[in-house]
């Protein structure tokens, strides 16, 4: 999966992501399959043995048939999504892996805030699904895949950590149940697994026996791809990356110099798998890398958008981190690290895993929910990812047999410790935001099979008709800028379409202008050589005006204040020139305005 990202980094940069090329490419990963089984056959064979002498044991078997009945509801509730957000999903992540299939890349997309929050790695993952599946099966790569990858990786952690196989059983349990943030299409159990690896990488014994180049390459990719799926995720994996190797170097002693050595490679090489995604989103937003490289032609640079944390003060500040470290997931966190950081000292090994771990995470953690503005959701969703992971993690070597005795006994501390841990994280998710998540098995993932086997589309071949005739009014290859209800309709492949997601949180230099009036925007988007504006007038973009009114309540978070303020006044601003500029287009939905052809006056 890692590998994955950093090829499509290569694709998406010279263009070449097609459905025959990722065809090529999963055709290739398959045989690749094919041969590693058949090479590992002994090893298949040893492993079959040992499971035919353990389901002899029934409470095994139960426990087994538990975990696969699990697998099997999330893996079939998202093969099929009935239900995806408007905002997020409709005006962004729909569009992205659309555009990648459609014209070979991402692109530009300077208008949208979206883009600049991933560098891109999530929507290659996700034409992977799309290439021979459907825009409703998206989900299918995340959670669904994802989600058995990160099991398989926590199952040969546990036997690497010779868990007990009841005990094993229980903590997969957990693992599955347990409810993820899932309010859009956008990654949230890929990095999940991603994290999984880097710390059961850095945890194993085998890395130190290869040469540094090869622990070097392994580690940058991973780190790479990480990286690539999200904003929230890079000051974790950056954390992590350079805590690790700080340990490293500090305890090797007389071989200091190869470690050094590895570490230069390994950055070197993240740069380089890296570079290709980052020379993209240059291309398009203005920044290698948002925010750590710069914030681009992010709205905030312009003064009027307000970043979510820019209502933060150092007492606030206090208050959000005090909060965060009272949530329980966090607290959980903190003490299983701190248990196997004092009284564990053989989980502390050469790579620093214990230590690296508690450091990025916690940081992590606190960096992602105060650049998130401390929004409810940011205490749970954004952190998630790697906190999840860490957990597990700590879980497993707090639970660890390092001497491989008594396999079959779970020692009474563990049990206490497991029980109590578990206890917690379950309270833990009936709280407002755990109890929307815990409503997925029930709604979400039970309406997803309902309505997939009842094969209801996403939307009606009425929509489409719509949609293809409305472009259709338009010259070919001209630019365009769109504020449409359901973007990811279009033809990308025939025009330039800039997608306006939240006006005002992407815009190029000097910047979208905002209560100025709808000449100035006239103005403004004719100086970008945009002649062309697009607007579902009649829903008013899926953000009607009623919405966004009761965004405006001052108790509401900033950040959801501002982009109500600055979406309606773009929207007006375009009802306005709907007056003033000549329609080319109006089916009494969308219109069609020529900014360069001035209306008659009757």
């Amino acid at each position: 999966m890692a590998f994955t990202v950093c090829v499509g980094g290569v694709l998406n940069l010279t263009w070449t992501i097609s459905r025959t090329t990722i065809l090529i490419y999963l055709g290739i990963g398959f045989l690749n399959c094919i041969v590693d089984f058949y090479q590992n056959r002994r090893s298949l064979r040893n492993l079959l043995d040992r499971g035919r002498n353990c389901f002899q044991d029934k409470l095994f078997i139960l426990g087994v048939f538990i975990v696969f009945l699990l697998i099997l509801i999330e893996c079939t509730g998202w093969v099929r999504t009935h239900i995806f957000e408007r905002s997020d999903d409709y005006q962004g992540y729909l569009v992205f892996p659309q555009k990648m299939i459609q014209i070979g890349s991402i692109g530009a997309d300077p208008f949208n805030e979206r883009r600049m929050v991933a560098l891109g790695g999530q929507s290659f993952l996700q034409t992977l699904v799309l290439t021979v599946l459907e825009t409703q099966n998206l989900n299918l790569i995340d959670p669904g895949i994802a989600l058995v990858i990160s099991l398989g990786i926590l199952i040969g952690y546990l036997r690497k950590k010779h868990i007990s196989k009841y005990l094993s059983i229980f903590l997969l349990i957990v693992f599955l149940i347990l409810p993820y943030p899932k309010p859009n299409i956008s990654i949230t159990v890929t990095p999940v697994a991603l994290f999984l690896s880097f710390f059961v990488l850095l945890d194993d014994d085998n890395l130190k026996l290869n040469i540094f180049f090869s622990k070097a390459l392994i580690i940058a990719i991973i780190a790479a791809a990480i990286c690539s799926l999200k904003a929230s995720l890079l000051p974790t994996c950056v954390l992590l990356f350079f805590s690790s190797y700080l340990f490293y170097i500090l305890g090797s002693g007389r071989q200091c110099k190869t470690a050094i050595y590895e570490f230069i490679i390994s950055f070197l090489l993240v740069f380089v798998f890296l570079l290709p995604w980052m020379i993209s989103m240059y291309q398009s937003s203005g920044t290698l890398l948002y925010p750590l490289l710069g914030k681009g032609y992010h709205g905030s640079v312009y003064g009027t958008y307000l970043s979510p944390s820019s209502e933060l003060t150092f007492l606030s500040s206090i208050q959000i981190i005090i909060k965060l470290i009272f949530w329980i997931y966090f607290f959980v966190f903190i003490v299983l690290g701190l248990l196997c950081f004092l009284f564990l000292p053989q989980a502390v090994n050469k790579r620093g895993l214990i230590p690296s771990l508690i450091i990025s995470v916690g940081l992590g953690a606190i960096a992602v929910t105060l650049s998130a503005g401390g929004s409810s959701s940011s205490f749970y969703r954004y952190p998630f990812p790697f906190l999840y992971a860490a957990i597990f993690i700590l879980l497993v070597n707090a639970c660890a047999n390092p001497e491989d005795t008594n396999k079959n006994k779970v020692s009474a501390s563990s049990l206490l410790l497991i029980a109590m841990v578990t206890i917690g994280m379950l309270i833990g998710g009936s709280g407002a935001i755990g109890h929307v998540n815990w409503q997925r098995y029930a709604n979400l993932l039970i309406g997803n099979i309902r309505v997939g086997l009842s094969n209801r589309p996403l939307v009606s071949a009425q929509e489409i008709e719509q949609y293809i005739k409305m472009q259709q009014s338009i010259p070919e290859s001209a630019t365009i800028l769109t504020r449409l209800e359901k973007p990811f309709l279009l033809n990308f492949k025939r025009n330039q379409i800039f997608v306006v997601d939240w006006p005002g949180g992407a815009s190029p230099p000097p910047g979208m202008p905002f209560f100025q009036g709808s000449e100035v925007l006239a103005d403004y988007l004719i100086s970008k050589s945009i002649k062309y504006v697009v607007y579902s007038y009649a829903k008013e973009a899926g953000f009607p005006r009623k919405k966004a009114i009761e965004l405006l309540k001052p108790n509401v978070h900033v950040w959801f204040r501002t982009t109500a303020k600055h979406a309606l006044d773009f929207q007006d601003n375009l009802i306005k020139l709907s007056n003033t500029r000549k329609k080319i287009y109006d089916d009494g939905d969308i219109f069609i305005l020529d900014l360069l052809k001035i209306q008659s006056k009757k």
